[in-house]
């Protein structure tokens, strides 16, 4: 009997085991879900082959009303893409360049030791709130996202709108 208890007691601890272990998995699982949920900086978006990452927005400098929008840009097709245009808030932002060419299969960022910026001076949203952000691609089409405006601050320390001011 000690090994039929024995047995009984290994096959039960074998099974619970995979009740308890890990988290969920397959495509319902919540570290598969986070990253298209509000859940921070950090947001990401995709349109096409085009997909927007990390889309951060840093709030200027105290009364400015202005704001710098932090993200890299991946163009995943083989063609290349122009990004034509972004709505903050639903107001037009300033664009580095006007058009920015996104090249095949390469990624370009903007803000954060970057050339390019997205600026916007119109900016009224307050710190920890989420502002609607479109972006706007001639091939890709439009995407948007909700993100989050952080302060100026630790990490977001002097990012700031270029030009300075318009």
């Amino acid at each position: 009997m000690r090994r039929s208890t024995a047995a009984a007691m290994a096959a039960a601890f074998a099974a619970s085991s995979l009740l308890l272990t890990g988290c969920f998995n397959g495509p319902g699982a919540t570290t598969n879900m986070q990253s298209g949920q509000l859940t921070g900086n950090g947001v990401q978006a995709q349109v096409g082959s085009v997909r927007a990452e990390n889309l951060t927005l840093v709030d200027g400098p105290e009364g400015s009303r202005s704001a710098t929008l932090i993200m890299r840009i991946v163009n995943g097709d083989p063609e290349p893409d122009n990004l034509l245009g972004v709505l903050i808030d639903n107001v037009p932002a300033y664009v580095t360049g006007e058009v920015v060419q996104l090249p095949p299969n390469q990624s370009i960022g903007f803000g954060y030791e970057a050339d390019l910026w997205v600026s916007s001076y119109d900016f009224t949203a307050d710190v920890s709130t989420y502002v609607p952000v479109a972006l706007q691609f001639e091939r890709a089409g439009i995407v948007e996202a909700e993100v989050l405006v952080v302060p100026p601050a630790g990490y977001y320390e002097g990012i700031e709108p270029v030009p300075p001011a318009q």
